[in-house]
């Protein structure tokens, strides 16, 4: 069980917490909490593509260069500059991860809802 100062979780929910209700009940929720390994339910974003990132990676520093990109994942290239936050001319492994997470969060649909259909 959850427990926020000995206190069951549960209880915000019920009511039980005032203002700070909902927003304990939200800080639990992105905590992870829920038993062993409920923090671990997020996948890297990059781990389906990262053989692919480390091939194209010729020199190994972890970043992409323009034609590094262009040469072992071409489809980066439309968005290279978007990914490269910092404007180094390099996509590193953690610009591309934040890149492919916040496209995640703009592609998710709430839970529970439906594909609208015309």
């Amino acid at each position: 069980m959850c427990r926020l100062r000995g206190k069951p979780a549960s209880l915000a929910r019920e009511g039980h917490g005032g203002k700070g209700a909902s927003l304990v009940a939200l800080l639990l929720l992105l905590a992870g909490c829920g038993g062993p390994g409920a923090a671990d339910t997020r996948r890297d974003a990059l781990a389906p593509m990262r053989e692919q990132f480390d091939a194209a990676d010729v020199d190994g520093d972890e970043a992409l260069t323009r034609q590094e990109a262009a040469d072992g994942m071409p489809r980066l290239l439309p968005s290279f500059d978007e990914i490269d936050t910092d404007g180094n001319a390099r996509v590193s492994a953690a610009e591309l991860r934040s890149y492919l997470e916040w496209q995640r969060v703009l592609n998710a649909r709430p839970p529970g809802s439906r594909e609208l259909r015309p």
